[in-house]
């Protein structure tokens, strides 16, 4: 008989140590992130990604890379830049880009894996909205509409960013702070909450010694087309998707099928793929559909070479990162996990009210 108690503690053990390993970059990827938002508002995306088509799809890809947005939060601003102009490459370039990628994430891939899986998440996922934006560029005249469609914004993300003109710098560093650890975080907890508490449960379920998945199911084509399958429809950001990457990773999947699922998950949710159609058209949703799982499948195979040629074993690093900064990180997971779990409360009563 299956002892509950010994399962919750287990899971709480197995949530714990992920929290151990990854709050404390978690929070100071939050921290960069409303910095970045200090430079970059609307309005400044705005001027900054104009110019030619290649140029413009450039651009708006490499831009997108850092931002701290979310499946959720980038709709409204891709809306908005295409509402100024952008190109339907440029927007499908960042729509693809943006949620992929963040500072925040980037850091917790670090505090969660290794240095090679941390370098290589951000540059496939450049190569991805690439060669999504030109795809669509190439098929440009054949698109349905010429208006982006209306998106209604994340309430918890949504901002005023005109209102910091003129204020003074240390007022601009609070605004950036509180859209930081106000409007961001309240976008991320509920992913966040369910990605922690996903990827307890999945490490939970496989068992010690990660044994309940056949082996030739982790690596190869099988592995790439199983994270294809889950993540294609799922509605995850690249944030809370890295947990759970996480453990599947030291359940054995090969580094190149963890990659295929952090590139095709947080670009291809239903959401975004209704705001593809709508602008871009049915054709052009294909190739950016298409587009997206070829670069994702081509970028995990080159990414298990990479590993095979140097012979890399990859791993969960487990308390590696953490060396030396036991109550800082006891004191980062401690915050985090109660301050996600009030926002995730908070938003639940708003909603039934």
């Amino acid at each position: 008989m299956v002892d509950i108690g010994t399962l919750i503690s287990n899971l709480a053990g197995s949530i714990w140590a992920m929290l151990f390993d990854s709050a404390f970059l978690l929070l100071v990827g939050i921290f960069l992130a409303g910095l970045i938002h200090l430079f970059l508002s609307d309005r400044t995306l705005g001027k900054i990604l104009r110019g030619g088509k290649t140029s413009v799809v450039l651009k708006s890809a490499l831009v997108g890379v850092p931002l701290p947005l979310c499946s959720c939060s980038v709709l409204p601003v891709a809306h908005q830049l295409r509402q100024s102009g952008l190109s339907r490459g440029g927007t499908a370039a960042f729509l693809v880009s943006t949620p992929e990628t963040g500072v925040d994430s980037i850091l917790l891939t670090y505090s969660l894996t290794d240095p090679i899986l941390t370098v290589a998440r951000p540059i496939a996922g450049f190569l991805t909205a690439m060669v999504a934006g030109l795809g669509v560029e190439i098929g440009q005249g054949q698109a349905e509409s010429a208006e982006m469609p209306a998106v209604e914004k994340c309430h918890d993300c949504a901002v005023d960013q005109n209102k910091n003109a003129g204020q003074s710098v240390f007022k601009r560093i609070l605004s950036s702070l509180r859209y930081a650890f106000v409007d961001i975080m309240g976008d991320l907890a509920p992913y966040l909450f369910t990605g922690y508490l996903l990827a307890g449960v999945v490490a939970l379920l496989l068992g010690d010694g990660f044994t309940a998945i056949p082996e030739s199911l982790k690596s190869g084509w099988a592995g790439y087309v199983g994270a294809i399958i889950v993540g294609l429809p799922l509605y995850i950001c690249a944030t809370s998707s890295t947990p759970l990457a996480a453990v599947l990773l030291a359940a054995g999947f090969s580094p190149g099928a963890i990659l295929v699922f952090l590139l095709v998950g947080p670009a291809t949710n239903v959401a975004s793929l209704t705001v593809v159609k709508k602008v871009l058209g049915a054709p052009s949703l294909v190739r950016y559909l298409i587009a997206i799982v070829l670069v994702a499948v081509g970028c995990g195979i080159l990414l298990d070479m990479v590993y095979s040629q140097f012979d890399v074993l990859p791993r969960y690093l487990t308390g590696e990162h953490a060396v030396g900064w036991y109550w800082l990180n006891t004191v980062a997971a401690i915050v985090f996990s109660v301050y996600v779990t009030y926002l995730v409360v908070v938003k639940l009563v708003r909603r039934l009210s």
